[in-house]
């Protein structure tokens, strides 16, 4: 038997099981008032069925850019998918993305972390139609988490570093679920800063379901966590969640002997003494910029102008691009797997949008 057909044959194993698992959870939860009816839920899970052969067969079309070892042009064929992905109207479904990790991990379709991890694929699927936070990008960053945890594990293999099972599952459900519900804009409201506002309201939106699915208290804790450390706020410095996140990578990872103490306060008093979690937030953080500062230059450019439309602002221009990567992100991706996949084409990006500054382009809307 093929590799291929072998792997058809065990999908046929789990994942209907998955869907009727999961509808039967979806019939008897009560959903957080104003986002979504048991109805539509249900009705995106049929969706995601019917659709899920066809889905999946596309994923396979560029599964061995998601799992292989060869990075070489990393970059540009990513944004080939992401922009064929476009042209076709959308990538193929999250769920269909979660069963080829599912089998190429190893993960166990009976492990609550995996069954959340499903469901969470199928919130993602929920239409939202903002032009930056809308189900591409929940597809981009569950696309990159993919991707970085095979890097990772492949850097760190027969070590402690490598991410278990239930860990990759705990991070591939907050990669579909962290901006779920998103209203547009950041967490500034009225010139007041709410720290992880919206990231708040998508753990709200699902924690029910992990309840519901048997999720520990504690597993619930840590994607709530991580998640909320994907708030990347301009202007928030060190109220910003991430920004404190990355400080206290930098004391676990980089041997920064900084007192992080006064930053392990409230949901980040999870990273006291766990190392892991922080690295899994890190992982979900660059997965979620990916997109934006590690592809190629043509995808920076479409991403920016995004998010920046999606705020009613016409002004995305290399400035921008040099303000996000310079200042927020300081040059640099922080996990090994980041760097390699993500290092050098950040750098590239960066000089180009120094030389269209130089010739003096003020926007992308500019020739």
């Amino acid at each position: 038997m093929s590799h291929e057909l072998a792997r058809e044959k065990k999908t046929d194993l789990h994942i209907p099981a998955l869907f009727d698992d999961l509808k039967q959870v979806a019939e008897n939860v009560t959903p957080e008032e104003g986002f979504v009816t048991t109805e539509i839920l249900i009705e995106r899970l049929e969706l995601c069925r019917e659709s899920f052969d066809k889905d999946y067969a596309r994923v396979a079309a560029f599964a061995d850019l998601l799992f292989g070892e060869d990075m070489a042009g990393f970059g540009d064929k990513t944004t080939a998918v992401f922009t064929q992905w476009e042209n076709e109207g959308g990538g193929p479904s999250m769920p269909a993305m979660i069963a080829h990790a599912i089998e190429v991990f190893g993960l166990n379709p009976a492990s609550p972390c995996v069954r959340i991890a499903f469901l969470s694929a199928i919130f993602a699927e929920i239409p939202n139609s903002l032009q930056y936070h809308g189900n591409e990008h929940y597809r981009k960053v569950l696309f990159h988490s993919i991707r970085l945890v095979a890097t990772h594990n492949r850097i760190f293999r027969d070590t402690n570093r490598a991410f278990s099972r239930d860990q990759i599952a705990i991070l591939l459900a907050g990669s579909c679920i962290h901006d779920l519900g998103h209203a547009g804009g950041d967490n500034l409201r009225d010139g007041v800063y709410t720290p992880g506002q919206m990231e708040q309201r998508a753990i709200n939106i699902a924690k029910p379901y992990f309840q519901a699915v048997g999720l520990s208290n504690d597993e619930i804790g840590d994607i709530e966590t991580i998640v909320f450390c994907t708030d990347i706020t301009f202007f928030a410095g060190d109220n910003s969640p991430c920004i404190r996140m990355k400080k206290i990578y930098k004391h676990y990872f980089w041997d920064d002997d900084s007192d992080v103490s006064m930053m392990m306060m409230g949901k980040l008093r999870r990273y006291e003494e766990r190392p892991r979690l922080v690295l899994m937030a890190m992982i979900l953080h660059e997965a979620d910029i990916a997109t934006s500062a590690g592809l190629s230059y043509e995808q920076t450019m479409k991403e920016t102008i995004s998010i920046m439309e999606e705020r009613g602002i016409k002004t995305a221009g290399p400035k921008t691009v040099i303000a996000f990567l310079r200042e927020q992100l300081g040059e640099t991706m922080f996990t090994e797997a980041g760097k390699q996949l993500y290092g050098k084409v950040m750098a590239q990006v960066i000089k180009q949008a120094e030389q269209d500054i130089e010739r003096g382009r003020k926007t992308f809307y500019d020739p």
